[in-house]
C-alpha cells in the first residue's frame, strides 16, 4: 500500500514520528514524506535535514513557502503550494495521504487534493481554537478527508457534525503521547551541551502570534518582551521561535534583543527536535506561552503551563493549565503562583490507547 505523509513543520513531524516508526517498519507499507513549509526554510531550523536523518521513506520536496510572513506573502504561498502539489498529484498515485492538524500551508496541500479525488487521512481533526485562524483550515482539511483520527470523543463529535458522516471517523488520542513513559529521552547534560544552553533551571517558553486579530501582533509582541524581561529577575528562559504565521518575524526580533541583552539566563532555540524539546520539557520548571505543546504534551511530562491569550481558546485542557490574557500583570501573577506548585500529577485528556496500532488497523479495513 502506498502511503503519503504531508509534513510542513518540526511540529506536525514530531507527531507523526510514531506512526512513522511503525509504517517504516512494516512491510505492507511504502512510505513517501512529502516535506515542504518550514522545514525547507533556514529560519526555522532547516528540519528537512532531521527527515532525511531519519530516512523513513521516500521524500518528496515540494516549494512554494515564502520566507516572509505578511498577509500578502501567506496568500501567495498559499496559491504557489497549491499549484506545486498539482503537479504531485499528476506524478503519483498513492493509496493514502495523512495531513495532520490546522495550518495554513497543510490546507493548501489538501485543498489541491480536492480535484483529485485523492483519499486525505486527517489526525487532530475537529479541535477548536477559537483564537486562532487555524481553526478554519483544520476544518476546511476535515472536509476534504475520507478518514479522520481524533484525540478525544469531543473532537469525533465535531467532525461528524462538519462532514455531516459518521463513517470512518476514530478516537485514538494523540499519536505523539503514545508510549510516552517508554520513551528514551536524550540525557538533558547532551542536550545542554549541544545547544551551548548555559544554564539548568529554566522555563520553557514557546510565543506565537496570534492568527486572529492579527493587526495586535505589535501589541503583543511588546507585552512579551516586558514580561519575559520582568520574568528574566528570578528565572532563566529557553525560547523556541514561532511558527510562520503573520508577524512572526517580529517576535523573533524581541527574542533576539533579549538573548543579546541576558546572554546568560536566555537560550533562544530555532528547532530542539521532537525528542530534545522533550527532554528540555522534561528538565524545565514549567511552560510558558501559547503553543499546542502545552495544551496536548506538558500533562504527561507532569508540567504545569501558563497559556497565554486565545490562541488555545477553545481547546480541550487538562488540569495543568492556567489562562491568562495578554497583559504583563497577569501573566507575572500566573508566574509567581505556578513557580511554587509541585509537579502536576492529573490525567492527560488526549491521551489513548495503542493509537498507531489502530490507526494503521483502521487504513487497512479501509482499504
Amino acid at each position: 500500500m502506498k502511503i503519503a505523509i504531508l509534513s510542513s513543520s518540526r511540529a506536525d513531524y514530531g507527531i507523526y514520528r510514531p506512526l512513522l516508526q511503525k509504517l517504516h517498519c512494516d512491510k505492507r507499507f511504502e512510505i513517501t514524506i512529502i516535506a515542504f513549509g518550514m522545514h525547507l526554510i533556514e529560519r526555522f531550523g532547516n528540519t528537512i535535514q532531521e527527515i532525511y536523518k531519519d530516512a523513513f521513506g521516500k521524500i518528496v520536496i515540494i516549494e512554494g513557502m515564502s520566507n516572509k510572513d505578511s498577509k500578502r506573502e501567506i496568500v501567495k504561498g498559499y496559491g504557489k503550494l497549491i499549484m506545486n502539489f498539482g503537479k504531485i498529484w499528476d506524478k503519483f498515485n498513492f493509496d493514502f495521504v495523512f495531513a495532520l492538524g490546522d495550518r495554513w500551508e497543510m490546507s493548501a496541500a489538501v485543498q489541491s487534493t480536492i480535484p483529485f479525488e485523492i483519499k486525505i487521512i486527517h489526525i487532530h481533526g475537529g479541535e477548536t481554537t477559537l483564537g486562532a485562524i487555524d481553526n478554519v483550515y483544520r476544518h476546511q482539511i476535515s472536509i476534504a478527508s475520507k478518514i479522520h483520527f481524533t484525540a478525544a470523543d469531543s473532537f469525533s463529535k465535531r467532525v461528524r457534525e462538519l462532514v455531516q458522516d459518521s463513517e470512518n471517523i476514530h478516537t485514538v488520542g494523540s499519536i505523539s503521547l503514545e508510549d510516552m513513559h517508554k520513551v528514551n529521552l536524550p540525557n538533558w547534560e547532551t542536550v545542554k551541551s549541544q545547544f551551548q544552553i548555559p544554564f539548568d533551571n529554566f522555563i520553557l517558553v514557546t510565543v506565537h502570534p496570534e492568527s486572529v486579530n492579527a493587526n495586535n501582533n505589535s501589541i503583543i509582541a511588546n507585552i512579551i518582551y516586558e514580561a519575559l524581561e520582568q520574568i528574566l529577575q528570578n528565572f532563566s528562559l529557553i525560547i523556541t521561535k514561532p511558527n510562520a504565521d503573520v508577524m512572526g518575524s517580529l517576535f523573533n526580533k524581541k527574542y533576539i534583543d533579549l538573548q543579546k541583552k541576558y546572554p546568560e539566563k536566555v537560550k533562544l532555540i530555532s528547532s530542539f527536535g521532537k525528542l530534545n524539546y522533550f527532554a528540555a520539557m522534561r528538565k524545565s520548571m514549567f511552560l510558558l506561552g501559547n503553543s499546542s505543546s502545552g495544551i496536548i504534551e506538558a500533562a504527561s511530562h507532569n508540567k504545569w503551563v501558563v497559556n497565554i491569550g486565545d490562541r488555545q481558546k477553545g481547546r480541550l485542557q487538562s488540569g495543568n493549565i492556567i489562562n491568562v490574557p495578554f497583559r504583563v500583570n497577569k501573566i507575572l501573577q500566573a508566574v509567581r503562583i505556578i513557580s511554587k506548585r509541585k509537579i502536576f500529577t492529573g490525567k492527560n485528556l488526549y491521551l489513548g490507547n495503542r493509537t498507531t496500532d489502530r490507526i494503521i488497523n483502521e487504513i487497512l479495513d479501509f482499504d
